[in-house]
């Protein structure tokens, strides 16, 4: 599929449109089958889009490059002349029509007085752009053989940008750390064994580490997205050994931004600041404007962090373990939930929500022995005050929110609400599980229904939370060039495939929103024409290697520690 600037273009700028309104909930918003916006995810990514658009709009300015011919006076003119060639060839490097990806890694290896680290982030934006717009197994795939082609050292060198920290800037560090989780995302196959217990390590303290002017607590929110991301995609139908520490891992890490969040958040609220009678009317307003803003960052990745969590607990099986794992994760967001600042609770009422979806229930229960107050057969036990928590959220009516917000506000509580009822009602549940014409009535009720347009007949329908969450980080991941992906990239699409409920496994019933159904023809014979049986099956054989050598690394890692 051709990819045609205007496309991104017009994407990021409902992005950063929406990223930048004054709401802190501003909206990232899905494909739908006309191209335009549908039921969007209600989720931001900061500034994210916002950097990636101004970025490749500062690529039009090199358009009108013109190089001097000026003769340098004297040896400090000749330096700056040096300097300038340098910077013009960069530049003109950057924009070339028949730039490569492999012509922007040369240029990110070389010294920074022939590339500066604004011509790197642009270069960096550049690149991202390359991945995003068509998956790199299908351009290895054409490239086969020439200079183009991506190579695995040449990833590995993307990689030592990012863990010897080599960036100057906090935009640069963004865009770095973006682009490395797209490429290898991209061709999981190829270069997923560069995935190994060092590397997730040194991202893990991108995201422990004390902040500074590169990792900001801004961007670790970003970090924490790409981090679950790169875990999804690698475990995807494969080995979740390890996973379930890893979710606790993100749940603790959104208690403490949590409570970090809310505590300046009310230093803010009752004028608690160190100090503040000692200073003038500005520097209180900057100190003021500094605390405001550190508490949103931290929100910020208390948001990504319970939306991490709630996505890779989907990689876990289902059962018994996953039951009371969902149990213990429940005890912390029923304390998470109930929260001042809305953002939050959202991002928690959709792990709720999640947890309902795929808890495994006892279909033998009598459902009249049911206490409406207590539920042993559900992940929370206290059921009427979880109810009464949700109920309030979806009618909240406060001044500081806007009234768009609020409509969304309530919409997604509604849709949290609506989902715990769902699935406590063992005739809903059934007919859910059974994915009746009633089922998905009532499924249309717990999520706002929307789709990804894949061909002009065809389209992905997210209509779960399963579905909804791992949406949000493939969205995080690969920005406007998500569709593409799906189309293209056999790993990434089945990250979008629900395993069967019970009731399908146990009688055996198809569903009808799994599987190729969801494709056009025109795709299959694409997708049959590249790949055999006996190559999906040595696909398969090479990535469960892969999740169980990382696994034993972690063994390791443990023994060692130990």
């Amino acid at each position: 599929m051709p990819f045609k600037p205007g496309n991104y273009k017009k994407y990021l700028q409902g992005e950063a449109k929406s990223n930048s309104s004054s709401a802190p909930g501003s909206r990232a918003r899905t494909p739908q089958l006309d191209g335009e916006d549908s039921n969007p995810l209600d989720v931001s990514f900061g500034n994210l889009e916002e950097l990636l658009m101004s970025k490749l709009d500062s690529l039009q300015d090199v358009f009108d490059y013109k190089r001097h011919d000026d003769t340098p006076q004297g040896a400090e003119s000749l330096a700056d002349n040096r300097q300038k060639v340098a910077s013009e060839l960069s530049k003109a490097r950057i924009h070339a029509e028949s730039t490569s990806i492999n012509d922007i890694l040369y240029s990110l290896s070389r010294p920074r007085t022939e590339v500066s680290s604004s011509s790197r982030e642009m270069l960096l934006a550049q690149l991202y752009k390359l991945l995003v717009s068509k998956p790199l197994i299908v351009y290895n795939e054409e490239n086969f053989g020439t200079r183009k082609y991506v190579s695995e050292e040449k990833v590995e060198e993307l990689l030592r940008h990012l863990i010897h920290g080599e960036y100057r800037s906090s935009s640069e560090f963004i865009l770095l750390f973006r682009s490395c989780i797209a490429m290898l995302a991209s061709d999981i196959e190829e270069f997923g064994y560069l995935i190994t217990e060092e590397f997730l390590g040194h991202v893990r303290a991108l995201i422990t580490d004390n902040a500074n002017s590169f990792v900001t607590t801004e961007n670790k929110a970003n970090v924490v997205t790409g981090y679950a991301c790169i875990l999804l995609i690698l475990h995807s139908g494969s080995s979740s050994y390890g996973i379930d520490n890893v979710v606790m891992w993100l749940i603790e890490l959104a208690e403490a931004y949590n409570l970090s969040s809310n505590a300046l958040s009310e230093q803010v609220k009752t004028g608690d600041r160190e100090y503040s009678t000692l200073l003038d009317e500005n520097d209180d307003k900057r100190i003021l404007n500094d605390t405001l803003r550190k508490s949103e960052d931290e929100a910020g990745v208390t948001v990504a962090a319970l939306h991490a969590a709630a996505c890779l607990v989907t990689l876990l099986d289902r059962g018994e373990y996953l039951n009371e794992f969902i149990k213990d994760m429940m005890m912390k967001l029923s304390e998470i939930i109930d929260n001042d600042n809305i953002e939050i609770a959202k991002a928690a009422g959709r792990a709720v929500a999640l947890c309902y979806e795929i808890y495994s229930y006892n279909e033998d229960e009598d459902a009249n022995d049911q206490d409406d107050e207590y539920n042993d057969n559900a992940p929370y036990y206290e059921q009427e005050e979880l109810l009464a928590i949700l109920d309030r959220l979806a009618n909240l009516s406060s001044h500081k929110i806007s009234k768009k917000s609020k409509h969304e506000t309530h919409s997604i509580f509604r849709d949290v609400l609506n989902t715990v009822k769902a699935y406590t009602d063992q005739n809903s549940r059934t007919e859910i599980l059974k994915r009746s014409p009633e089922g998905l009535d009532i499924l249309n009720t717990t999520t706002s229904y929307s789709h990804i347009k894949l061909s002009r007949k065809r389209s992905l329908t997210i209509n779960s939370w399963f579905l909804y969450l791992r949406l949000i980080h493939l969205k995080w991941c690969f920005g406007f060039g998500v569709q593409n992906q799906l189309l293209s990239n056999e790993n990434v699409r089945d990250v979008l495939k629900e395993p069967l409920t019970d009731y399908q496994l146990k009688y055996g019933v198809e569903d009808s929103l799994n599987g190729e159904g969801d494709f056009d023809e025109s795709f299959q014979s694409t997708r049959s024409s590249r790949r055999t049986t006996d190559e999906k099956k040595k696909t398969e054989a090479i990535r469960k290697a892969r999740v169980n050598k990382l696994s034993e690394e972690m063994d390791e890692l443990e023994l060692k520690e130990n």
